[in-house]
């Protein structure tokens, strides 16, 4: 069905008078010609270029001329929920949520918090169903907007790592081959077009897999609670060590030089540490950006590993790395590793400092090698362990 002038004006989030204008300027057609989403997407991004102070004009001027497209609006890139037909007043009301909740919703999705009148959206919706539901299993409100803050960060970091990819990797080269904005708009939108249904369901698909391996864990540890609880967990004769390796100061390089920076820099760890973990007979599991986890078979050898990689990492041009190791048994499922022995191995290697290589007790006394030596740290608390844990650095013997 088609909109009128205050619906395209209602659903765009900009005044009644602005969706006017653009018509009488002819970047609209007239209600008699029919108005729909294409034109909403045409309101709202030109409403943002004017409060930006270009000059709708100007720019339609430019789309006249041929010399600027806007062609991507009509992309699957450009779609976002539909409006509701009530205010964010009224959604708040018929949930019984303050609107202010509302807006810190927003907020914690990295958004501007809305104006109680403006028209909600499905999106908004369907969060306060995820609120509802945390809320009914017992989660608090703060604890609910940080996960969705989670969400909300890694989904930005996703956008912007494409819009980076395609910019520097792809547009960058059709502009030196002589394509003008006009035609660089238009190629990237027949791109997007081709690829956004893929991107997406490999982007879900990847996410299910990882929430697969997740809650796999979670589970195991309750199992492994019980098993402890009851008496009838076996010592496992020759247990596997587990590695990991983190870069220091990967955070704070990402936020002062940017993502593109922070991706090759991960990938020169990446190839350092698969290089040095395959040389020493391990296995890497599972790469986490600023390091990776790896499994070995035999606990010293994890060591000399982890010995290698923060030694190597100046020579690559990389951060300090740093190193935590735990040997004990572990649960393997689609070539992933799970249990307690996975947990504080993470935990000792968040513990460990710059060029450091830390290790558990387990994995000093299991690891009797001439090249080795093991300096006490003493007994440390670490976060998310029960008890604390003696903790050793590993040294190369001089």
């Amino acid at each position: 069905m088609p909109y009128r002038i205050g619906e395209v004006a209602e659903h765009a989030n900009v005044p009644e008078d602005f969706v006017q204008r653009l018509i009488d300027l002819g970047a609209l057609p007239g209600e008699e010609a029919g108005l729909g989403i294409p034109e909403v997407r045409r309101s709202r991004l030109l409403h943002s270029w004017a409060a930006a102070g270009l000059s709708v004009e100007t720019i339609l001027a430019l789309v006249d001329r041929g010399a600027l497209s806007l062609a991507f609006l009509d992309t699957p890139w450009m779609e976002r929920p539909e409006r509701l037909d009530r205010s964010y007043q009224q959604l708040a009301a018929d949930r019984g949520v303050p609107v202010a909740f509302l807006q810190a919703v927003h907020q914690a999705l990295g958004f501007a918090p809305p104006e109680p009148g403006d028209r909600a959206g499905e999106d908004d919706a369907t969060m306060l169903d995820i609120a509802e539901l945390f809320r009914g299993a017992g989660g608090g409100d703060d604890a609910t907007l940080r996960l969705l803050a989670v969400y909300a960060d890694s989904l930005r970091r996703i956008a912007k790592a494409e819009a980076d990819y395609y910019e520097t990797n792809i547009e960058r080269c059709l502009r030196a081959s002589g394509l003008d904005e006009r035609q660089l708009i238009e190629r990237g939108s027949r791109l997007g077009n081709q690829i956004l249904t893929l991107l997406e369901r490999a982007l879900l698909m990847t996410y299910r897999r990882h929430r697969e391996h997740i809650w796999t864990e979670h589970a195991i540890n309750h199992v492994e609670e019980a098993l402890e609880g009851s008496g009838l967990e076996q010592r496992v004769p020759m247990p596997p060590a587990i590695c990991f390796v983190d870069l220091t100061g990967f955070t704070q390089l990402t936020e002062e030089q940017g993502d593109e920076v922070a991706v090759r820099v991960a990938g020169r760890l990446a190839s350092l540490v698969n290089d040095i973990s395959r040389g020493r007979g391990g296995r890497p599991i599972r790469w986490l950006g600023d390091g990776g986890m790896f499994h070995f078979r035999e606990p010293y050898t994890a060591v000399l590993a982890g010995l290698d990689m923060i030694e190597r990492a100046p020579a690559a041009d990389l951060p300090p790395a740093h190193v935590g190791i735990h040997t004990g048994p572990v649960i393997s499922q689609d070539g992933d590793v799970y249990g307690r022995t996975v947990n504080l191995a993470a935990r000792i290697a968040s513990y460990a400092q710059a060029g450091q290589v830390v290790v558990s007790e387990e994995t000093a006394r299991r690891s009797d090698h001439h090249d080795l030596q093991f300096a006490p740290r003493g007994v440390v608390d670490l976060k998310g362990v029960a008890e604390p844990v003696p903790l050793y650095q590993a040294l190369r013997r001089r």
